[in-house]
């Protein structure tokens, strides 16, 4: 080699050297700059089921619907709970009704009342003092008098009936209805035999006794009429009433929960029944996520951490749509170390401590969907 192909040579190696260092340094700067970590889409989403069991009526949205916040998705068969709110309403109004009446007092009609059932009990205190009348013990003796002569002839048809039956002129149920009524008139002859005794021996001093108590508490409920309801009643009044009350509110609390309203604004991202199933109690209906407010969870490394902080600005892209960036901002950063998740491929990145952080993500379009690969690149240094 010529000392002039040497000179070239050399000129070109320390230019090429020159160069990469160039390139190195200024990667080394863009690197200080940003920090590029990747990890998946995720959202805000809800399972929303309904807080009591029943047959689903009607499912009013399907996947890939846009839904607004407090907007109907589904409901129950709520007929049995409407029927109990209006039940409970009832009971309310009658609750209401009562306290009114007792506030008002009692009327002159309702004196009256009790004043005559006063005097109807002390006169039938006075009837059972004076013992049974003649013609009350006539009476029953005709009684029995008729049911001895209706036993008789029963017993007699009875006979006929099982010698005609012995004969087959007559069939089973024939015989058998006649022994029958003749049982029954006897059943009644006891009978009528025993009220004769009771009204021939008169009554007995246990009924005078529940007579003069009768009477007695007669007498205390005209006194009561007169003076109008007590203090304790009106306040059992008014408890009932708020008791009534409360029913109602739960009857209605329990029909508010037959139907399933969105809780935020976004998209159904899948169904789970269908029109016509019976549900339990939180049985998913449907999955509804906030597609306008996603973000990417990512790891940083311990080496890195300092550099990341709350509120720097990002840039995320996806394979989906190559070329198209994404805003967004650091949300979120751990304060506790951990260990690559498992989902890295390599054994050896897995077992490297990381921290994880948030970076929320403007998604106007919708594009971003829950699951997607994205590519995130912090903004370290403006």
């Amino acid at each position: 080699m010529s000392k002039k192909t040497k000179s070239l040579f050399l000129i070109a190696a320390t230019a090429l050297a020159a160069t990469l260092t160039y390139v190195v340094v200024q990667g080394r700067r863009a690197n200080r700059g940003t920090i590029r970590v990747s990890g998946n889409i995720e959202l805000t989403d809800a399972e929303l089921s309904f807080k009591i069991p029943g047959r689903v009526a009607e499912r009013l949205v399907d996947e890939g619907e846009t839904v607004k916040a407090g907007q109907l998705v589904a409901r129950l068969d709520s007929a049995d709970l409407e029927q109990e709110v209006a039940l409970r309403r009832a009971e309310q109004a009658a609750a209401q009704a009562a306290l009114a009446e007792l506030l008002a007092g009692s009327r002159p009609e309702e004196i009256a009342a009790a004043e005559a059932a006063a005097q109807r009990a002390k006169t039938r205190l006075g009837e059972l003092q004076a013992g049974s009348r003649p013609q009350e013990i006539a009476a029953a003796r005709a009684a029995l008098t008729r049911a001895k002569a209706e036993t008789e002839r029963a017993a007699a048809d009875a006979e006929r009936y099982a010698a005609l039956y012995k004969k087959a002129d007559v069939s089973a149920q024939q015989n058998d209805a006649a022994r029958t009524a003749y049982e029954t008139a006897l059943a009644r002859q006891h009978e009528v035999e025993e009220q004769f005794k009771l009204v021939e021996a008169g009554p007995r001093q246990e009924e005078i006794e529940q007579a003069r108590a009768a009477w007695l508490e007669a007498q205390e409920r005209f006194a009561l009429v007169k003076k109008g309801p007590r203090q304790e009643t009106i306040d059992q009044a008014r408890a009932r009433l708020e008791q009534a009350k409360q029913s109602l509110a739960l009857a209605t609390t329990r029909l508010s929960y037959a139907t399933l309203a969105a809780p935020f604004s976004g998209v159904v991202l899948s169904k789970h029944v269908e029109a016509g199933e019976y549900v339990s109690a939180g049985t998913p209906v449907v999955t509804v996520g906030d597609l306008e407010h996603v973000w990417v969870r990512a790891y940083v490394n311990e080496t890195d951490l300092g550099r990341v902080k709350l509120g720097q600005k990002a840039r995320a892209t996806t394979d989906t749509y190559p070329g198209k960036r994404y805003e967004g901002n650091v949300s979120f950063i751990s304060s506790q170390a951990e260990f690559t998740p498992k989902s890295v491929q390599t054994s050896q990145e897995r077992v490297k401590l990381v921290y994880r952080i948030k970076v929320d993500l403007l998604n106007p379009r919708m594009e971003l969907k829950p699951g997607m690969p994205a590519d995130v690149e912090i903004i370290t240094e403006q």
